[in-house]
């Protein structure tokens, strides 16, 4: 592949990306109803949730080293520790619900990041999140799979491939900083 059709490949992911207002909307509002943001995903969307986080925690607030009042922003995937002894002593699916057990609350807002949608811990978190009152924002491409059917708000392009998603995926995370700093 060349450069030229990856490129290509890219443009017509970003066309066909969408995303519900409310996703925005509910990110928007929870520094007034202080809400915790959640974020998490498997491999390359788990360094993503990663990317999400500091960027909601830094680059989504204006005047930052001066302005207390940020978004609340934890991610899921970075627990190496606690995620290890998940999967060890229950099963991997078990790794980003058992964190909101720990952590989370009715109300609280979840970002999942999943390419294909389906990835099973991405699952059960969307489940337990929806189950126990908290807001669940689906970041998905192909066809969305499940983590689609179940999120409250949704983004997503159907695209079949991983590393376009993930790229597009990472565009969405620096358009929700760029949206929110503005403010």
């Amino acid at each position: 592949m060349n450069w030229d059709d990856y490129k290509s490949k890219i443009v017509e992911a970003l066309d066909s990306f969408e995303f519900d207002d409310g996703l925005v909307n509910v990110l928007r509002d929870s520094i007034k109803n202080n809400q915790r943001i959640f974020v998490g995903g498997n491999g390359g969307s788990a360094a993503l949730a990663q990317h999400y986080v500091c960027d909601l925690s830094k680059g989504a607030t204006k005047d930052w080293s001066k302005n207390f009042s940020r978004y609340k922003a934890i991610c899921l995937s970075s627990n190496l520790g606690y995620m290890t002894a998940i999967s060890n002593d229950a099963h991997y699916d078990e790794v980003f619900k058992q964190q909101l057990i720990n952590l989370a609350e009715q109300g609280d807002i979840v970002i999942l990041i999943s390419s294909s949608g389906n990835s099973p811990n991405v699952v059960e978190a969307a489940r337990y999140a929806k189950d126990n009152g908290m807001t669940v924002n689906g970041v998905s491409g192909f066809s969305g799979g499940k983590l689609k059917e179940l999120a409250d708000y949704s983004a997503h392009m159907n695209y079949e491939s991983y590393e376009v998603c993930e790229d597009i995926h990472a565009i969405f995370g620096h358009f929700l900083a760029c949206t929110l700093r503005e403010d």
